[in-house]
């Protein structure tokens, strides 16, 4: 080799190596942009290094660039095709813009050249849970927790995955195993406070909320949770403390608005209530649910056409929602319009076929509108439903001894 070529090429791996790590040192820091301008310098000085093109890609990711990240990949898979690494860094990618069969594919070329790479199966795990195959999910977690019983993140994904299963009791098993390995692991705490609360242990639930956030007491969305927990088990004040907490860390979160509006609906405080249903949907006007809350407190402040507007959007959004046509047709009752409240009726009962109230609703407006024996059948579809229903028992009596 040309001796002078030699040396160049030296001083060319000292820049990369220099940049490398002055980028390494920023990506750690979280500053992203920094960091980028550093790799863009080591790949100026060694453009196919396949560590600097790694952690290039990582950087674009945090930025929000998985087009230009996947270039990376592609590029380091040229020159290195058996790179199983590679393989799979470039199925993260591609699972992150949705091209989910091609991420399964780079996974599976990763494990061909490497099956005893753990991070790849759990990988392959997670995107198999994200198409909607849990069984299978499960089966990729644990051939990695068979190669490496430390692996924190297989056990958390393995519990995700039972948990939609809902065999809850097996994905506590798996959380716990999670932060047995990682006490700090944030989500395993914030999940397993779901179960708990799915499973009504909800001392148990507030603990690992608490947990959660003695970790990272940022999380707005966890905050939250703890409220929505607060109220249920009846302490709408201290509810309402960590709604306003959620919302000092994050203004944009329309669920926390929500919540507090509910809570503050329950305890009267009507004006206020409406005021944090109005920030939500300044914040979502897609979300359904508020618009049906802002509709129910709207008829108890008896502004019937105001609410009748907000169900309406509701249906608008999202036409299967079977709460938001029963309350519909309570307004229209309001209204004194009961042919088309009965045809919302319908409508929520075709949804929701098992609610002895819709049925017992339906019957009083058509006996409203005269019409006894079709309300006899609703009140008998109540009490078909529950046979102690003591409203349909005493319609249905008053309606038999009118004959």
């Amino acid at each position: 080799m040309n001796p002078l070529k030699k040396i160049k090429d030296w001083i060319a791996r000292g820049k990369a190596g220099w940049h490398l790590s002055g980028g390494r040192s920023s990506l750690k820091q979280g500053k992203y942009k920094e960091a980028l301008k550093e790799f863009r310098k080591a790949l100026k000085a060694s453009p196919n290094d396949p560590e600097i093109l790694h952690y290039n890609a990582m950087t674009l990711l945090k930025l929000k660039r998985p087009e230009k990240a996947l270039k990376c990949y592609e590029k380091i898979l040229k020159n290195n095709p058996k790179l199983a690494e590679a393989w799979n860094n470039k199925g993260v990618v591609l699972k992150e813009l949705k091209r989910y069969d091609e991420a399964l594919e780079c996974y599976e070329r990763a494990l061909q050249i490497d099956p005893q790479d753990d991070g790849t199966w759990n990988n392959k795990g997670a995107l198999l849970d994200t198409i909607g195959k849990p069984e299978k999910a499960i089966e990729c977690y644990e051939k990695a927790l068979e190669i490496n019983q430390k692996n924190a993140k297989a056990w958390y994904n393995k519990g995700n995955g039972l948990r939609s299963l809902g065999k809850y009791e097996e994905a506590l098993e798996c959380y716990e195993k999670a932060l047995q390995i990682n006490a700090e692991f944030v989500e395993a705490w914030y999940n397993k406070a779901l179960i708990f609360e799915e499973l009504k242990r909800y001392d148990e639930a507030l603990e690992c909320y608490g947990r959660a956030l003695q970790i990272d007491p940022q999380d707005d969305g966890t905050w939250n949770n703890k409220g929505a927990l607060l109220d249920t088990i009846g302490k709408p004040e201290k509810a309402i403390e960590c709604y306003e907490k959620a919302l000092e860390i994050n203004q944009k979160n329309a669920k926390a608005w929500n919540n507090k509006g509910v809570v503050l609906e329950e305890l009267k405080r009507y004006d206020e209530a409406l005021e944090c249903y109005e920030k939500a949907l300044e914040i979502n006007l897609e979300n359904d649910e508020t618009w049906a809350n802002k509709g129910v407190l709207l008829r108890k402040l008896g502004k019937y056409e105001e609410a009748l507007e907000c169900f309406e959007k509701a249906l608008e959004i999202n036409p299967e929602f079977a709460d938001a046509w029963e309350w519909k047709g309570i307004i229209l009752e309001d209204l004194k319009k009961p042919e088309e409240a009965l045809k919302c009726y319908e409508k929520a009962l075709k949804l929701n076929p098992q609610d002895k109230t819709l049925w017992y609703m339906q019957g009083k407006t058509l006996q409203k509108l005269g019409k006894h024996q079709k309300a006899k059948k609703s009140y008998k579809k109540a009490l078909k439903i529950d046979p102690e229903y003591k409203k349909a028992k005493k319609a249905l009596k008053e309606l038999q001894m009118k004959g």
